[in-house]
């Protein structure tokens, strides 16, 4: 299972024509209430049909700049059947405890931005299908920068194709029109690593959820606490040890991240547990360990007895 993926959005363009008799139709205020209904389920349809088959292949997952580097690439590829173009941003973002990502303007309270310091190019590419480009990024940095962990987010937008549609044309109609483009974006964190910089992280809390109607399989509800003046990002191991030493893996999430400011993530990882296997027996282990290229080393440990 994979845990911090690429963060994948999903934006639509909205283009309404009404009626050019509009205010003469006495239904006209009550369909007024239904449109956004109507354009909330057309968008979530677009979301599962569009991020399903999301064209757009970014490598590597998050570029970092530590020490002495001064120089990053990242490699966009069309892995689509048509022709597709992308505009590459620099955005900044905050992740919420629960691991999910918002939107941001103005730093708030810890947070330190890398966008001023980035410079990259090309700033839009165009790929035919199967073709790759790569998007070179150098580090400036001012003089005088505190010590510490600076952060942005990669943006890569896809911007959807005109289909020649006039939506003006359709205002002379009796009847409503509705066109919505769906907008596939992929942001990935761009890091900068400053001076002296340290973290930890410990398990402060988790938890044995057993299935329910939602879920079918148990799960493990746990909370890391992060302390230190930059982030961690690792993966999490699950395992049941049995009485006689003997163990094997439950379930593994892969990229968990605990970025700055953040103190506290918390996630909740799902189980699989063989049907003849009674974890009551022995205790269940979770290992949070650095990534493999950097030694796999483990940053958090703890366990619980299942009641």
């Amino acid at each position: 299972m994979q845990s911090q993926r690429n963060h994948i959005s999903l934006t639509t363009r909205l283009e309404l024509a009404t009626p050019r008799n509009s205010n003469r139709h006495p239904a006209f205020s009550a369909f007024n209430l239904l449109l956004g209904l109507l354009i909330f389920l057309v968008c979530c349809t677009f979301a599962d049909q569009s991020l399903a088959g999301s064209n757009l292949l970014v490598t590597p997952t998050r570029i970092m700049f530590e020490a002495r580097d001064r120089t990053a690439q990242v490699t966009v590829v069309n892995s689509g059947d048509e022709t597709g173009t992308y505009r590459i941003e620099l955005v900044n973002k905050r992740m919420t405890d629960a691991g999910t990502f918002e939107n941001i303007e103005e730093p708030g309270e810890g947070d330190l931005f890398a966008d001023k310091m980035l410079r990259y190019s090309p700033r839009q590419v165009v790929l035919e299908p199967g073709k790759s480009q790569i998007v070179r990024f150098s580090l400036r940095k001012p003089k005088g920068l505190a010590d510490g962990e600076y952060r942005s987010h990669i943006l890569f937008k896809a911007i959807p194709k005109d289909t020649g549609t006039n939506i003006s044309s359709v205002t002379k109609s009796d009847k409503l029109s509705i066109k919505l483009t769906p907008i596939i974006s992929i942001s990935i964190p761009a890091i900068i690593r400053h001076g002296k910089t340290k973290a930890s992280v410990k398990f402060s809390s988790i938890e044995y959820i057993p299935p329910d109607n939602e879920n079918k399989n148990p799960s493990l509800f746990m909370r890391l606490d992060r302390e230190g003046n930059q982030s961690v990002y690792g993966d999490l191991l699950a395992e049941y040890v049995q009485a006689d030493g003997t163990s094997r893996i439950l379930g593994q999430a892969n990229g968990l991240a605990v970025y700055t400011p953040n103190n506290t993530r918390t996630f909740r990882m799902p189980l699989n547990i063989p049907p003849d296997l009674d974890i009551r027996a022995g205790v269940v282990k979770v290992f949070y360990r650095d990534k493999p290229d950097k030694g796999s080393k483990v940053l958090a440990q703890t366990q619980l007895k299942v009641p």
